[in-house]
């Protein structure tokens, strides 16, 4: 299994649009893999996960190509994760194809409900809209999805993902605070193979109860060992920095390499 990221950004992107904080100014002059956008994942060729308002600078810069992406999967509905506009421009007027693209989204009901207010059953020879919710398994075309509860708002049914292939699986964990009682009790009895974490605070402590810190992804590390959920094989990656505390990657990694979390960048790759 391939996981590809083309965002590793918080809501705001790295460096954020308005902002003059010093990690913003110094990064602005940097560049590199300091510049994060916003949250978008691939698997392997044809899933995606999440679809954010940077969906053409993927294109641009990212070599994403939507015509090979068959599934998208969302974790909830908010803007960074979710530009439910641009998904209308896989049909006509917007798109010309000999031969139509048909691209299938599975989200919460909050999710659904905007794409269809938007007019998704319009075009739904392009586009199918399918609700999943927790603890539901589905089949998601060469993988098994499993949407799990996520500690992240209220107002909406927020997902984690576990995603399986091949005898391979991995858990896609954000936006997230520390996991829900519900949400261990679910994976007790799994062994998984990579573990995404959301670390928005990046090196320190979590300063919000629906995000976390490289702190709080220690603990969930740690648990996970000690309920042998995950062993010193699993690959965890930390991901969707926030430009107030300073997601520099050379910081990141010097933090993270020895607790065996890699710190991921747009562009990166991990093979599983």
């Amino acid at each position: 299994m391939n996981i590809h990221f083309y965002g590793t950004g918080a809501s705001e992107a790295v460096p954020a649009t308005f902002c003059k904080c010093k990690n913003c100014q110094k990064i602005r002059k940097t560049g590199g893999r300091d510049f994060r956008s916003r949250t978008c994942t691939r698997i392997d060729q044809d899933l995606l996960i999440d679809f954010s308002p940077d969906i053409f600078d993927h294109m641009r810069y990212g070599g994403l190509d939507m015509n090979e992406i068959d599934h998208l999967i969302v974790t909830h509905a908010h803007m960074d994760h979710f530009y439910p506009e641009e998904l209308l421009h896989i049909a006509p007027p917007y798109s010309m194809s000999p031969k139509p693209h048909k691209l299938t989204v599975f989200g919460n009901k909050t999710v659904c409900d905007r794409l269809k207010a938007l007019g998704c059953e319009e075009i739904s020879d392009y586009l199918e809209v399918r609700q999943i919710i927790n603890f539901q398994e589905i089949s998601v075309g060469d993988f098994l999805v499993k949407a799990l509860p996520a500690n992240h708002d209220p107002k909406q049914e927020c997902h984690l993902y576990l995603i399986r292939k091949e005898g391979k699986t991995l858990l896609y964990a954000h936006d997230t605070g520390y996991f829900k009682e519900e949400t261990w009790d679910a994976l007790q009895g799994e062994h998984l193979d990579a573990v995404v974490l959301d670390c928005t605070c990046c090196v320190g402590p979590s300063y919000f109860q629906s995000h976390m810190g490289f702190e709080d992804n220690l603990k969930i590390q740690s648990r996970m060992v000690r309920q042998q959920i995950a062993s010193q094989n699993t690959v965890f990656i930390a991901t969707h920095f926030v430009h107030t505390y300073g997601p520099f990657q050379e910081e990141l990694e010097r933090a993270f390499t020895p607790y065996s979390f890699l710190a991921a960048y747009d562009g990166m790759n991990v093979d599983i």
